[in-house]
């Protein structure tokens, strides 16, 4: 257990992040004294953490302090400059940054993000650029102020100048479109996504596409009044894959009739080899969906059985040779690093598969076992891969990717991934999925449907983003799909009247 005490601030969350990098999913308490007693609640083998904010006049002083068995091992103390206006922001930055100096020099151990804990460590990179900051600035911004190791430095930078002739100029006019379907032919083991086995609620999928068509009817039909331009579809979910061919051929019509007549991207997930058929990928094909997602996650067949993939390697290369065949000439695959048992020995064959595969875009996870997965629930039946060689396999990737053409287009990261890395979506020249760097940048409205499906309405204007929550649970989005539509369409009219003030 961690213990923790604040003295004149009370920014718990943003050090819990930093204790949570270095500790893992550990209990942190908060103390509210340090008396005899309050120490004695610290076992011995407890850790207590102090950390004290100290202002005088402009400038902001935060001191933090490690101690076992009550005694004091390690402190480190830091001081900056701040206007009244930002004092609550460098106060936060501060505490975290003296937290992380002090874990790291304890543990000897530092992080490539540095203390920058957030899902969107590029779009700092995009705010500095608007300032009109210089490379050169932005690089020594990152390091000294967010301790942000050279190697992310260069990459935030390469992403941010990847992105930016897609992103701007900003069309306040311009969404993009996500639709999902939360059905697959089994749940994957790493997975915390809305997914249900299609197997087990066959009588819920009619009346789950009624109530996604409505939704898009709706929608769609407001979108063409206020002349908005749907920049990019994508289709994802789950599996939309799992569908069988007429109701994926009846979501799909669905989806041109609503938003295809002005879209320059349309991509559909088929992510699972076993929900792949000739039959289906035609329908894909025939519906104007210019990019597809073929996610193996692994080349290894003895992974792919421990993970719940009920598919081997083999089929995964089939569902390759059928899309080529049909004329696809953008797909993507995802792969994951650190899955349970695997090394540098079993990356290096899922990549020199995947180089005879030649995808235009490989997208890059560093494993994340998400509170909601079944790898999180029977954690202890799940051979581990090693936390310290994460690293290690981002950069045999990285390395390999780049040989085969493919270059860092965009990038997120999610929390309790290994050693605080990220994930990188890899591109050929041309092939940079437009989607995920809209999504992940905020700077365009995302309008989504379907269960657990969440609105991002984007007020450029105010630098400010809202969001819409459809309903999880598929009966009750069933059940109250015209209040969701109402509420969507009401988030939707506040953000066009704001752009048109």
């Amino acid at each position: 257990m961690i213990f923790v005490k604040l003295e004149n601030h009370a920014y718990f969350y943003e050090l819990s992040d930093i204790i949570r990098m270095y500790f893992g999913k550990v209990e942190i308490t908060l103390l509210d004294c340090l008396d005899s007693g309050c120490l004695q609640q610290a076992e011995e083998n407890d850790v207590l953490l102090i950390s004290s904010i100290q202002a005088d006049d402009d400038v902001l002083a935060c001191k933090c302090e490690y101690r076992t068995h009550g005694l004091q091992r390690h402190q480190v103390s830091e001081s900056v400059e701040a206007v009244d206006s930002l004092y609550e922001k460098e106060a936060k930055r501060l505490v975290k940054k003296t937290m992380y100096k002090l874990l790291s020099e304890v543990l000897n151990r530092e992080y490539p993000w540095g203390i920058l804990t957030g899902i969107r460590p590029v779009k700092l990179v995009h705010e500095l650029l608007e300032q009109g900051r210089t490379e050169e600035d932005i690089h020594n911004q990152l390091q000294t102020r967010y301790l942000v190791s050279e190697d992310r430095i260069a990459l935030g930078i390469e992403i941010a100048k990847t992105e930016r002739p897609i992103i701007y100029p900003i069309r306040e006019k311009s969404v993009s479109i996500y639709v999902g379907i939360p059905f697959c032919p089994s749940r994957c083991y790493y997975c915390s996504f809305t997914s249900n086995d299609i197997r087990k609620c066959k009588a819920q999928v009619d009346p789950y596409l009624n109530s996604l068509e409505k939704e898009i009817k709706a929608v769609s039909h407001y979108l063409r009044n206020k002349k908005a331009a749907v920049q990019t579809i994508y289709l994802g979910g789950g599996t939309p894959t799992a569908l069988g061919v007429a109701d994926l051929d009846r979501v799909i019509s669905a989806i041109n009739e609503g938003f295809g007549s002005t879209c320059e991207e349309f991509t559909c997930e088929a992510g699972r080899p076993d929900s792949i058929t000739a039959e289906k990928l035609r329908i894909i094909k025939e519906g104007k969906v210019t990019r597809i997602s073929i996610n193996p996650q692994t080349m290894n067949d003895v992974t792919l059985a421990r993970i719940g993939r009920a598919h081997d390697s083999r089929q995964i290369v089939a569902c390759f040779e059928m899309a080529r065949h049909l004329g696809f000439d953008n797909i993507n695959t995802d792969l994951i690093l650190g899955l349970p048992g695997e090394g540098e020995k079993e990356l290096a064959h899922t990549l020199s598969e995947i180089r005879l595969l030649n995808p235009e875009s490989v997208t890059v996870h560093a494993m994340a076992i998400k509170r909601a997965s079944i790898l999180n629930e029977k954690a202890e039946s799940f051979p581990s891969a090693k936390e310290q060689n994460a690293t290690a396999l981002m950069d045999q990737a990285k390395l390999q990717l780049k040989e085969m053409g493919l270059y860092p287009y965009y990038l997120y990261r999610q929390k309790h991934m290994v050693q605080n890395l990220e994930n990188i979506g890899y591109s050929k020249k041309g092939f940079e999925c437009i989607y995920n760097i809209q999504i992940i940048e905020e700077k365009q409205s995302i309008v989504a449907f379907g269960a657990d499906a969440v609105t991002k309405a984007v007020f450029n204007r105010e630098n400010r983003l809202e969001r819409q929550h459809n309903i999880k649970d598929i009966r009750l989005y069933i059940q109250n799909i015209d209040r969701q539509i109402d509420s969507k369409l009401k988030l939707l009219e506040d953000m066009f009247n704001a752009a048109e003030q």
